[in-house]
């Protein structure tokens, strides 16, 4: 998907938004029609039938013209858009087990689902921390800044997906930011720290099962930023915490240069007039592009009787051409 070596090309206009373009047009945000319903009726039957409806369903195993036209409209956006589509308007009371089976029906359209975690994988809090055991921020209730998804070397989603099944009480918000205007940003401002980002850096291995002794650590190492064959013309693999982790593990200490460049790629991806912030709400769905956008969420607390529920879906899906 992506080869090595600095680029500062200016960056396709559209994924090289701000949080006002986003604001003033919302292309990004798609509408699920009503007439979905009878997608969902389809779905709701045919997983009565079968034991494990997750595991069980496969692309165009049913006739569903209204997940083809969605999963269009998300292709559109993730391949020569924004690299986002917030999908909402299903009713708060649309059960649970059709929000995940719609969900997972649009994502199957737009590529193959990545198992390491599961084809959906639950982001729930399990009461620990990322900084005291070597487990997902998805795992958790913190904010972990700006970031894209996976610290394993051989594992690379190009879409992630978020459904909504249960908002938090409070907190939780969604933020995003264009990894490609903070690519332009540095090119600017501080082309030696963006020489120093395409330059190898290790990540902590949190992958459950997977060795991480110090040499296994090293050989987890590959750029932040990479080229790549998208509108934009580059991509980005990011989260500062496991960057740091996994030097310290690896014990090949971060130079002060390396050091510098983290900061700076963070503060640019943290600029508020970059940043977008939305709340998801029940029956919300999101798809990303995981090499163009950065993601977070704020922290949050919640209500024990209904916890903040989310489905993640990790998708191969071929750069375009």
């Amino acid at each position: 998907m992506t080869t090595t070596g600095a680029r500062r090309d200016a960056p396709s206009s559209q994924l090289g938004w701000d949080a006002a373009q986003m604001t003033e047009h919302p292309s990004w945000q798609i509408e699920i029609p009503g007439s979905i319903e009878s997608d969902l009726d389809q779905l709701e039957a045919w997983a009565g039938s079968v034991d494990d409806p997750i595991q069980a369903f496969e692309r165009r195993l049913l006739e569903l013209p209204g997940v083809r036209a969605l999963a269009r409209q998300v292709a559109a956006q993730v391949d020569a858009g924004t690299g986002v589509a917030w999908l909402r308007g299903l009713p708060p009371t649309t059960p649970s087990d059709q929000v995940s089976l719609l969900y997972l029906a649009i994502g199957l359209e737009l590529g193959d689902p990545e198992v390491t975690y599961g084809r959906l994988y639950d982001v729930v809090d399990h009461g620990d921390s990322y900084r005291d055991k070597p487990i997902p921020v998805s795992q958790t209730r913190e904010s972990t800044g700006m970031h894209t998804d996976s610290s394993n070397k051989a594992v690379w989603p190009r879409v992630v997906g978020l459904a909504c099944l249960q908002p938090s009480a409070e907190g939780g918000g969604s933020r995003l930011t264009s990894s490609v205007r903070a690519h332009a940003v540095l090119g600017e401002r501080a082309p030696e720290h963006l020489e120093t980002l395409y330059g190898d850096f290790i990540r902590d291995v949190v992958t459950p099962g997977s060795p991480r002794d110090p040499a296994a650590v090293r050989r987890n190492a590959f750029p932040v930023f990479q080229r790549a064959l998208n509108p934009a013309g580059i991509a980005l693999r990011f989260m500062r915490y496991w960057i740091e982790k996994g030097h310290e593990r690896a014990e090949q200490p971060l130079t002060a240069q390396q050091h510098a460049a983290l900061g700076a790629l963070e503060d640019t991806l943290e600029d508020p007039a970059h940043t977008l912030r939305f709340r998801m709400e029940a029956g919300d769905l999101l798809f990303l592009d995981n090499t163009t956008v950065a993601h977070d969420r704020d922290a949050y607390s919640e209500d024990p009787s209904a916890p903040r529920h989310l489905q993640r879906l990790w998708i191969e899906r071929p750069q375009p051409v």
